[in-house]
């Protein structure tokens, strides 16, 4: 292997690794560039929005005060979700070992394009859109469930958890 071959399939390595993790990521697309003038000492960027899982709030039930019938839908859309996330997962997974056996196959080849890429790529990343849509769903009915009270103790719990308190 000559070194230009191994700068190629470097580089193509390193690129395929930040599209994977973009896409992973989910970012929105943005139809345009918009510069805009921010101050520098602007506010710090939010960490990203811990979605709670019902499971996640029925693990928290001692430090939120759940009716029995609170608990019973709680439990009864826990097993929703994990019954409707398995197969998700389960194909993401696979686009995943599908998309990574491509590459081994690209990065052996020397060559490949950013469409080929992005072609090949294109189930995963609406895979794991859904995957991150049903989520946000299953977090949004299992916070109607609570109420206005409990939510508030619930973002204090999270808020303490990632600052490292509690």
């Amino acid at each position: 292997m000559t070194g230009r071959v191994r700068y190629v399939a470097a580089t193509l390595a390193l690129a395929v690794v930040a599209l994977g993790y973009f896409m992973i990521q989910g970012r929105p697309v943005r139809s345009g560039l918009r510069l805009e003038a921010r101050p520098a000492a602007s506010r710090p960027a939010a960490p990203p929005q811990v979605v709670p899982t019902a499971r996640a709030i029925l693990d928290r039930g001692a430090e939120l005060p759940l009716t029995k019938e609170q608990r019973a839908r709680l439990e009864a859309l826990d097993r929703q979700w994990t019954s409707e996330s398995a197969g998700l997962e389960a194909a993401v997974h696979q686009e995943e070992e599908a998309f990574a056996a491509f590459m081994q196959e690209a990065q052996a080849g020397g060559k490949t394009s950013v469409q080929e890429l992005q072609r090949r790529s294109a189930d995963l990343r609406e895979l794991s859109g859904t995957l991150r849509e049903r989520r946000q769903q299953h977090a949004d009915s299992a916070l109607h469930i609570l109420t206005e009270q409990q939510r508030r103790m619930l973002s204090s719990l999270d808020a303490s958890a990632r600052h490292g308190g509690v």
